[in-house]
């Protein structure tokens, strides 16, 4: 049953009988019935502010993130501590960790990490070993590299002791030459110029030797030869009475030579010819110095609480400084009001020393870190307990601090934020949520980079980070 006549060939069932008119004779196929040809599934570039990617770092101790450049070719320098074991404690005893020093390319592939034990006698058992680094790209290819460390430290050339540092490695992750230098200083920030100096912002108890017959105030910023021989240093502020001075806490040099510096001041201080009186507790300030040392222009507030947490500059020599502030100023015509509680604020100062745009950011919210774009454009990185509308906090809270970006263009209206939502900070020992973004870069095509630690789960969007302890993240975010 179901078979055809002998003289009937077999059809499937699922092929047009001959003449049915759906099917046409071999060698005379009409094009337009053809399956069209397969195309690729089109790629549609990431919006901006989309996370491209998310590299994570540390072990199952407490591990921080403490700075972040880029070189000219994209590629990403860093420099973290890992290992810490009783970071919670109120007195934390670790008698080692590591510094971990790290080239990644502008994809987030790692290049070379070198990690350096920092080690203290186990006894007595207020010996602590601990590091604080900052790093900058030497214009060549490889990394400079000032801090201070508690311990002992073998970064390749010989051991190192509690102090002040300078270093520099290769492209390759070679140490070139690494030496302790003499006086007592603190390393507050590092940059570099394209022919290899290192400029080091740093505090100290009074004048410093930094070698090389270079004599330096107590706060300045300390220039290093490409071999990393002192060359020169120029005071910031200068104290005009007891207990006051200028603390250097960012700094960005120009193509000029000019180099930008910002902080906060105490007590009475003179930065050029101008005196001015800082608060108590400090008052903010964002200076320009010429190639020579000389002070270009100074802006002071001495009615406001606060401090310059990071300034930033772009190739045309504009200055953008960003912090928190508790008082009134005004900048450029704006006039900025903090609330009881430090507030965030971002100014824009032309090369000239003109006042160009202001914001403050509202209430509960902290500054990290600034960038500014080639075009003008400004990028503030902070956290806040509210939700972000038009660049400054709403009253929506978000039960937590949250990480966020925000993007301002060059006349200082609100382009985008963004917000990596974090779960809700757990308490352990004395801390109450380890987190930061100690330091945060704009890459040659615009996008931005934030180098940072957390011990939360954090949503960054293209992964959730979910921290063993204090974790490391990088993450780039599209222009």
């Amino acid at each position: 049953m179901g078979c055809p006549p002998a003289d009937q060939p077999a059809v499937p069932g699922d092929v047009p009988p001959p003449g049915s008119g759906t099917q046409p004779p071999p060698g005379n196929e009409n094009p337009q019935t053809q399956p069209p040809p397969v195309k690729e599934p089109e790629k549609v570039p990431p919006a901006s502010g989309a996370t491209l990617w998310l590299a994570k770092e540390g072990a199952a101790q407490d591990d921080l993130a403490l700075d972040l450049a880029v070189d000219a070719t994209g590629d990403l320098f860093t420099a973290a501590v890992h290992g810490y074991d009783d970071l919670e404690a109120r007195t934390p005893t670790d008698d080692a960790v590591e510094l971990v020093l790290t080239r990644r390319s502008g994809a987030g592939q790692t290049l070379w990490t070198h990690a350096y034990d920092v080690r203290v006698d186990p006894t007595p058992e207020a010996l602590r070993a601990d590091v604080h680094a900052r790093v900058a790209a030497d214009g060549s290819g490889g990394m400079l590299l000032a801090g201070n460390i508690q311990g002992t430290v073998d970064l390749g050339t010989g051991k190192l002791s509690n102090g002040a540092i300078v270093a520099r490695l290769s492209a390759d992750g070679a140490t070139l030459w690494a030496h302790r230098v003499p006086g007592e200083l603190t390393v507050k920030d590092v940059a570099a110029d394209a022919e290899g100096r290192l400029y080091v912002a740093y505090t100290a108890p009074g004048s410093v030797d930094l070698g090389n017959a270079v004599k330096g105030a107590a706060a300045g910023v300390a220039v290093f030869a490409p071999d990393g021989t002192a060359e020169r240093a120029f005071a910031v502020g200068n104290a005009e009475s007891e207990g006051a001075g200028a603390e250097p806490l960012s700094l960005s040099p120009g193509a000029d030579g000019s180099v930008a510096v910002a902080g906060r001041y105490v007590g009475t201080v003179r930065f050029g010819t101008n005196v001015t009186q800082g608060s108590g507790s400090g008052s903010p300030f964002v200076a320009l110095y010429r190639g020579n040392g000389a002070l270009g222009w100074a802006k002071v507030r001495p009615g406001v609480k606060g401090s310059v947490r990071d300034v930033s500059r772009d190739a045309a020599g504009d200055v953008v400084a960003g912090g928190d502030f508790q008082g009134s100023f005004s900048w450029a015509g704006a006039s900025l009001k903090g609330a009881s509680s430090p507030s965030p604020f971002v100014v824009v100062t032309g090369a000239d020393g003109t006042e160009r745009w202001a914001r403050d950011l509202g209430v509960d919210a902290s500054v990290q870190g600034v960038a500014i774009h080639s075009t003008g454009e400004v990028l503030v990185v902070g956290y806040t307990y509210s939700w972000l509308e038009n660049g400054t906090t709403g009253t929506d809270g978000l039960g937590s601090a949250q990480l966020f970006t925000q993007r301002f263009d060059p006349t200082g209206q609100p382009l985008a934020s963004r917000l990596f939502l974090g779960a809700t900070p757990e308490a352990r020992g004395e801390l109450y949520g380890v987190e930061a973004v100690p330091a945060v870069t704009l890459m040659p095509d615009g996008d931005a980079v934030l180098f940072g630690y957390t011990d939360r789960v954090t949503d960054f969007g293209v992964d959730k980070l979910r921290p063993t302890r204090g974790d490391v993240f990088l993450v780039r975010v599209k222009y």
